[in-house]
C-alpha cells in the first residue's frame, strides 16, 4: 500500500509538472504539440537520469524508483496525448508533419533516455 501512495503523489506531481508546460506554451500559437513534445523529451530525459542513479545506489527496487521513475515521469510523460497531437496534425496538415514529430519524438526521447544514464554516471 505504501508503494501505491508514492506512485500516486509522483504521478501527481509529474501530471501537474506537465500542465504547467501546457500553460508555458499555449501562447505561441505554434501547430506543433511543444508541450506534450518537451513533457516527453523531459521525461526521457530524467527517467535515464533517476535509472542510472538509483541503480548505481541499488536503489532500483526502492520507494524513490517507485515515486520518481513509476510516478512522476509516469505521470509527466504521456503517450495517449502523442497519439492525439499526431492525429490532430494528421488532420491538419499533410502526412510530413505528423511523421517528422513521431519521428522525432522517438529518437530525441531515446538519446534523452541516454543522456540522462550518462549524466548519471558523473554522480
Amino acid at each position: 500500500m505504501k508503494i501505491l501512495i508514492w506512485v500516486f503523489v509522483g504521478g501527481g506531481l509529474g501530471s501537474s509538472f506537465r500542465y504547467l508546460l501546457h500553460l508555458l506554451f499555449k501562447n505561441l500559437n505554434s501547430q506543433y504539440p511543444l508541450a506534450t513534445f518537451s513533457a516527453n523529451l523531459m521525461g526521457c530525459l530524467l527517467i535515464g537520469l533517476f535509472f542510472g542513479i538509483f541503480h548505481k545506489l541499488d536503489l532500483i527496487k526502492g520507494e524513490a524508483n517507485f515515486f520518481f521513475i513509476v510516478g512522476f515521469t509516469g505521470g509527466l510523460t504521456t503517450f495517449s496525448s502523442f497519439a492525439l497531437d499526431n492525429l490532430l496534425l494528421f488532420r491538419e496538415s499533410s502526412i510530413l508533419q505528423p511523421l517528422l514529430y513521431s519521428l522525432a519524438s522517438v529518437f530525441l526521447g531515446i538519446l534523452m533516455v541516454v543522456i540522462g544514464l550518462w549524466i548519471s554516471k558523473l554522480f
